[in-house]
């Protein structure tokens, strides 16, 4: 059952990103979100969020069901992570503490630690524990990979798994394709500003006998960068 079916124009104002470009979103898959650089693969994921000024026609999921991870760091940095993770379970309905603490000792993070004595990876798997600890309908999520080791790439993956039920929808950007395209049903593919390819992870192997990111590698060689 579809939760998205749009078309999309969007621009910012010395920028054409996307323009009369389709886009269907079914509810309970798992979707990879590739392109190149600078293709429009984070301002989508701003659409859909409800980040940016436009209003997609959502079915099935309203906006508080929405759980988006942003590529950024947006946290206070003089706050400890315990602090961080209790503001979160105050302020929103569907975030579960317990889940929370659960992954952060399976991360060996220091709930008493400051955000920013933290490193990149750390404070990247912090952003990535916060989204998936909400019990949301629709993940959003915006390049978990950069700066994490491989031992905690294992954690991402199984706390999608856990996370995961027919009711619930993940779009993931990433460039590191291989870590994830095992767990994906499909992947979106932007290919410039007029068209977004969705595409069957398992047809992709078994048409043209490629893992995605070998297809993905193959297929962007004839599309022009920005």
């Amino acid at each position: 059952m579809e939760i998205i079916k749009d078309t999309i124009t969007f621009m910012y104002p010395n920028k054409l990103v996307f323009e009369n470009v389709e886009i269907k979103i079914n509810q309970g898959e798992i979707y990879l979100l590739i392109g190149r650089n600078g293709c429009g693969k984070s301002t989508l994921l701003r659409l859909l969020a409800k980040i940016e000024p436009y209003q997609f026609k959502l079915h099935l999921v309203n906006e508080k069901e929405i759980s988006y991870m942003p590529s950024d760091l947006v946290y206070y940095s003089y706050m400890k992570i315990i602090d961080l993770l209790k503001f979160y379970d105050d302020t929103h309905h569907n975030f579960s503490l317990d889940f929370a603490l659960k992954y952060l000792d399976e991360f060996k993070l220091n709930p008493k630690q400051k955000i920013k004595k933290l490193s990149m990876g750390e404070q990247k798997i912090l952003n990535y524990l916060i989204c998936l600890s909400k019990n949301a309908k629709l993940y959003l999520i915006d390049e978990p990979f950069p700066y994490v080791d491989l031992l905690n790439d294992e954690i991402f993956r199984n706390m999608i798994i856990n996370r995961y039920d027919e009711t619930k929808t993940f779009i993931i950007a990433t460039h590191q394709i291989n870590e994830f395209e095992k767990l994906a049903s499909y992947c979106l593919l932007i290919k410039g500003y007029k068209t977004i390819e969705c595409l069957s992870t398992d047809e992709i192997r078994s048409t043209v006998s490629l893992s995605v990111e070998d297809y993905f590698k193959e297929v962007m060689r004839y599309v022009k960068g920005d």
